[in-house]
């Protein structure tokens, strides 16, 4: 393999790194693994493009605020019912929450989103995505050094697992609607009507009032 392609793979896992975070990272690692590169080199591709693409989401979520999130591409890539519960977590963890979020699928993007919107410091911001980035790659390369090839189950699992969490959440999620929707029409359905079929309130009339005052 000459150098010229060497740089190209390199550069591919930087950018790639931004859209299928997992997919450069486990590719970095095995060419480490199998010695076609000097382990640091994807391992600084691969760092530099979660650092550069987090600080990216980071930045336009700050700067666009809240007309980007309503936006429609936007809407495609993070719900805004994901980012509203991100900005809760983010409220109460800061900071740590960014960091671990690397480490649970599926909740970096809202988080990343969640922590522009409320406008956390980017002095705060660059070290805790540092070690969000350093840490995580730390802990692929360690299994893929540790197992070799067998580590790519780890990835397989974390996205069954995740996917998992989905489905039975959302489908949770609309049993719950479901059940509230019913209750809401068992109570209408349960006050009482007058002949035509029409609720009635319960208090008395003006004229009933007046008999009685009579």
């Amino acid at each position: 393999m000459t150098g010229t392609e060497k740089q190209l793979i390199l550069l591919g896992l930087f950018f790639v790194v931004a859209v299928n975070e997992d997919s450069a990272v486990v590719s970095g690692a095995l060419l480490s693994y199998k010695h076609v590169f000097p382990a640091w080199e994807p391992f600084v591709a691969c760092f530099l493009g979660m650092w550069t693409s987090d600080f990216g989401v980071y930045a336009v979520s700050r700067f666009g605020g809240r007309r980007l999130l309503d936006s429609g591409w936007m809407r495609r890539i993070v719900s805004p019912e994901r980012v509203q519960r991100a900005s809760t977590v983010f409220e109460k963890w800061g900071g740590a929450a960014t960091i671990f979020s690397r480490f649970i699928l599926g909740t970096r993007t809202a988080l990343l989103v969640a922590s522009g919107l409320l406008r956390y410091p980017v002095q705060k911001f660059l070290p805790v995505t540092f070690l969000g980035a350093l840490g995580w790659l730390l802990l692929v390369y360690a299994l893929f050094n540790s197992f070799g090839v067998a580590a790519t189950a780890v990835f397989g699992f974390r996205w069954i697992t995740a996917l998992t969490a989905m489905l039975f959440g959302g489908t949770g999620a609309a049993f719950l609607a479901a059940k509230s929707r019913n209750r809401v029409t068992d109570l209408r359905n349960s006050r009482p009507k007058d002949i035509n079929g029409e609720e009635v309130d319960g208090t008395p009339s003006r004229k009933c009032r007046r008999e009685t005052a009579d």
